[in-house]
């Protein structure tokens, strides 16, 4: 069964499905590249400077500075560039400076759920469509005046209609 089958067995439920998974594939492999450039630079600059804080406070800024793209050498800088600060001022400028970054680390998130949410809704769709139009497809005699086409359309009037014609 090539592709076009597939697609056009799984019915109009199946291009949103697409766009979802081929949206999710894009993403991953950005947040993935996104990481792993991330842990592999992020190590070696921290082992770096925490080797040169022996050697002066000046030194470890000047080097931090120059990778000042990675999200924990701007949490080092905004706790370093306090001058003698108390432990609650200190603590409240790391708190900050994760609190900023954390966007950068997230990001992409809300589209990931929105995904997961969206897709088995839309399996469900699909599975309900399916049964519908395989009801509709069968031709059970016509035995009693109705077939499956009114089973499944439910009845000719609204329900509270009914009631009132009773």
């Amino acid at each position: 069964m090539g592709i076009n089958e597939v697609f056009v067995a799984g019915g109009i439920v199946m291009y949103p499905l697409l766009a979802f998974s081929l949206t999710a594939i894009a993403l991953i492999i950005e947040r993935c590249l996104f990481w792993y450039k991330i842990n592999q630079k992020q190590r070696r600059v921290v082992r770096d400077a925490l080797a040169a804080y022996r050697d002066g406070l000046e030194i470890v800024l000047s080097k931090l500075r120059q990778n000042g793209d990675l999200p924990i050498v701007r949490i080092f800088l905004e706790a370093l560039e306090l001058d003698y600060a108390p432990p609650q001022a200190f603590r409240l400028a790391l708190e900050g400076a994760t609190g900023a970054e954390l966007p950068i680390l997230q990001r992409f998130n809300p589209v990931f759920s929105t995904i997961i949410t969206g897709s088995p809704l839309l399996g469900l769709l699909g599975t309900v469509l399916g049964l519908i139009r395989t009801f509709s497809n069968l031709n059970i005699g016509n035995t009693g005046g109705g077939g499956v086409g009114q089973v499944t359309a439910g009845s000719p009037k609204p329900w509270f209609l009914q009631l009132l014609a009773w």
